[in-house]
């Protein structure tokens, strides 16, 4: 499936963006040490300040600047490292901890999964941004006398949040597709030829769940951006939310990630739109490169399937010309 894979125009549009943002976002930090283009004044050549931040796109910068003066493009591509980087992260790991319980459950306890279903299948009817609110305000937000928490801590809370809710769901749908290849003709002939349920696993069920595993990978790192989207909003911005409590003004982020950005210029849509845009397209943008690699995966896995059947007809002797013919045609229609 894989040469498909890097066939398909979608899927690569949109690993070509992530990876040209992640890129550029890492470069800014090894060779510009982290720093963010700013002007909070403009002068002429007497010196006179002729206008101030903040900066409307396509005049000092690109994209414009914030109230500080801070140009956005150059805070969104500092900060899509951490963003994209967050979201990879839980998104693996919902993937690793659904498998393994999955697997635990598809292989010794394929009975008790109707009733792990039943007692599981309410986590898919709460949102867990309103989960996540309720458990991770206390922790999140910044209290008058400090954080309560240090930093390692905060992050690992609400990894370990944003993780978990996802797991009991993955791990079910992983026990129903295992249990399901359990009743196929060739794993009855695998535990007719003696093979233990690690072998049968690796050997037969494994290779079956990689297509499945890649296309609710991207669909976990899609929702974990869509949530820290939503927490943005309600101003819990990861690794905590900064409050001034001596001059005021909205929270910040401590970072530049985008839930951060999003919550913090959220309050300007109604007098500098732009500024808050900026980080909401970004979030929009690469929500859409991942909606567009899925695309591509889904396409070919029915092309990879189409041709294995091509393959397989071809394997009957009688079959054998036409079969090539179809396999032929197959292959001139997919390069054009």
């Amino acid at each position: 499936m894989f040469k498909w894979i890097i066939r398909s125009k979608s899927f690569m549009a949109g690993f070509l963006f992530l990876s040209v943002l992640m890129l550029l976002s890492i470069g800014n930090t090894v060779f510009n040490n982290g720093e963010i283009r700013r002007d909070v004044f403009l002068s002429d050549e007497k010196g006179n300040i002729i206008d101030a931040a903040p900066y409307p796109p396509f005049t000092v910068f690109p994209l414009g600047s914030d109230l500080d003066g801070y140009d956005l493009l150059h805070m969104m591509i500092e900060g899509a490292k951490i963003t994209i980087g967050i979201a990879l992260l839980i998104a693996v790991l919902r993937i690793v901890l659904g498998l393994l319980i999955g697997s635990l459950l598809g292989m010794y306890a394929r009975r008790w999964i109707a009733l792990f279903e039943k007692v599981f299948s309410s986590f898919t009817l709460i949102p867990l941004t309103l989960v996540a609110a309720f458990l991770l305000h206390n922790v999140l937000i910044m209290q008058p006398d400090g954080f309560a928490n240090p930093f390692w801590q905060r992050v690992l809370f609400e990894v370990f949040i944003l993780t978990i809710y996802a797991v009991p769901t993955l791990a079910i749908f992983q026990a129903n597709e295992i249990k399901r290849l359990h009743e196929e003709d060739f794993m009855e002939a695998a535990s007719v030829l003696g093979g233990g349920p690690w072998h049968k696993m690796k050997v037969h069920i494994f290779p079956h769940l990689k297509e499945n595993l890649m296309q609710i990978s991207i669909q976990q790192f899609i929702q974990v951006l869509i949530v820290l989207s939503h927490l943005g909003v309600l101003n819990l911005f990861f690794g905590g939310t900064f409050v001034d409590y001596g001059a005021g003004g909205p929270p910040k982020s401590m970072y530049y990630e985008w839930s951060g950005l999003v919550g913090t210029y959220f309050r300007s849509l109604n007098f500098h739109p732009w500024i808050a845009l900026v980080p909401i397209g970004f979030f929009t943008l690469t929500i859409l490169a991942a909606q567009l690699m899925l695309n591509g995966i889904k396409k070919a896995s029915e092309q990879a399937e189409e041709e294995k059947k091509i393959r397989h007809s071809a394997s009957l002797p009688l079959q054998n010309n036409h079969s090539e013919q179809e396999l032929f045609s197959l292959h001139q229609s997919k390069e054009a």
